[in-house]
């Protein structure tokens, strides 16, 4: 995986501080990278700053380009728009949807859509 800049921003300012380094550690190979590609699906949420979830992100930030990583490995760095990668999220499996900047999230641990978080840095 192409890990981009804005993933390792997001992570640096999202996660609660005892958690920062371990999951930045997943990012630096192949093999992590399948771990945080897994912990997409439970255990992600349990370690985000819950003082960043907002309500709802404005037209304005899901139109900007963004990158979107699934626990399926399967992952789109492309220069899409978020609100079109929110459209290629997969149902089934937990994913991460991040603006370029890595400001913006929106989180959606195994598939359920009820459980969807919406992030602002």
């Amino acid at each position: 995986m192409n890990v981009p800049e804005g993933l390792f921003f997001f992570l640096s300012s999202a996660l609660v501080k005892s958690k920062r380094e371990r999951f930045l550690g997943f990012l630096k190979n192949g093999k992590g990278q399948k771990k945080f590609a897994r912990s997409l699906d439970h255990d992600l949420f349990k370690f985000l700053d819950k003082n960043l979830f907002v309500t709802k992100l404005s037209e304005k930030v899901l139109s900007q380009s963004g990158n979107l990583f699934c626990s399926n490995g399967i992952n789109s760095n492309s220069e899409s728009s978020m609100i079109d990668l929110y459209g290629k999220a997969p149902w089934e499996g937990g994913w991460l949807l991040i603006s370029k900047s890595g400001k913006f999230a929106i989180y959606r641990p195994e598939g359920r859509i009820d459980d969807e978080i919406h992030i602002k840095l």
